[in-house]
């Protein structure tokens, strides 16, 4: 995994990375030559010695060449630096979520940290698949049909017909997400059902016999049915809160004594209304298999809870660490990378 620099660059750093920016906007090519050290100077606001620095690393990589009282020029303009590329991050709707909105922020800083330009463009309201076209994200599909991205990271599965544009037009793409269906070969994935089934076992071997999953929409309870529980639907905070109401309306004797969601928001919601609704004398608590991000620090008022940990800045990097392979001109063989969530707190 790539050690991300978490100071700006020094000044040889800097002026390597605007010299290939300026290969890569004029689109040089090999054998092109650059512009002379004086208008380097001026152009830059840089001085000869730093400059030279920057042409001299720039020569080792294999990217420029110095011909003796000729000038600089192009030798190899892909010659594996990132400084200038351009990223489409393709993101679901924000509102609500502190981990979407964290996961799209550690990627945005990932990136600008390798002296990448970042895109960024939001999927309208989410009323149409599971698998979004690249139209349902404003300015997308105009970016990417008129060259103007040099990859995308997008964290939403796109259709098969929207991988197929992006393919024929040479784009790197990769996915960050969810992917229990294996719609995505190149990517990092969460397989929701492996954690699912891992949550269940702990769940029974701690006595629990009546286990519900909660999932966010009736559609994602349906791709989840796979791992055999019943499930109740809610959205955010407020969907946990109706979830608790539901959980209360039932007769004692049916509540279940489980509960597995992987949703940090609905879980808070749910158990804010199970103590608010029981307070002072908690009679019904089940216990709770769950998500905690290393980064938020989500907090649960129930000692009746089994956390699996997650660290969303190294779930980003991963899928950075992919794309920019890609960028390098590495040869990446189709990838999918899976991410385990980490029992902490059984």
């Amino acid at each position: 995994m790539t050690r991300y620099k978490k100071f700006l660059p020094r000044k040889v750093e800097y002026a390597r990375d605007a010299l290939v920016t300026l290969i890569h906007d004029r689109s040089l090519q090999s054998g092109d030559r650059l512009p002379t050290y004086a208008a380097l100077r001026n152009e830059l606001g840089l001085g000869s010695q730093t400059i030279a620095g920057a042409v001299g690393l720039l020569c080792d990589a294999g990217v420029l060449e110095v011909r003796d009282k000729v000038g600089i020029f192009v030798k190899n303009p892909a010659g594996g630096l990132l400084a200038g590329r351009t990223i489409a991050v393709a993101v679901r709707q924000l509102e609500g979520s502190a981990y979407a909105a964290s996961l799209a922020a550690f990627i945005q800083r990932f990136l600008n940290e390798q002296n990448c330009r970042c895109l960024t463009f939001y999927r309208r309201a989410e009323k149409g698949g599971e698998r979004p076209d690249i139209e349902e994200f404003p300015g997308l599909g105009q970016t990417i049909a008129e060259h103007r991205c040099d990859g995308v990271l997008t964290l939403c599965p796109f259709s098969d017909d929207s991988l197929n544009r992006i393919t024929r037009l040479g784009l790197p793409c990769c996915f960050i997400g969810d992917d229990d269906q294996h719609f995505i070969h190149f990517g990092v994935v969460i397989e929701v059902s492996r954690f699912l089934n891992e949550a269940a076992e702990l769940l029974r071997q701690q006595g629990a016999g009546r286990i519900v999953q909660l999932a966010i929409s009736p559609r994602q309870l349906a791709l989840r049915s796979g791992c055999g529980l019943p499930g109740l639907v809610g959205l955010s905070y407020a969907g946990g809160a109706a979830i608790a109401g539901k959980l209360l309306g039932m007769p004692a004797s049916q509540r279940p004594d489980g509960l597995i969601s992987d949703d940090d928001t609905v879980v808070s919601g749910l158990l804010a209304e199970l103590i608010r609704r029981q307070f002072p004398k908690i009679t019904y608590m089940p216990r709770i298999a769950t998500i905690v991000h290393k980064e938020l620090g989500e907090y649960y008022p129930s000692d009746r809870m089994i956390l699996f940990e997650q660290s969303i800045s190294d779930y980003a990097s991963l899928a950075v660490d992919l794309l920019l392979e890609q960028l390098r001109g590495e040869e990446v063989e189709k990838k999918r990378i899976v991410y385990r969530f980490t029992p902490v707190g059984i």
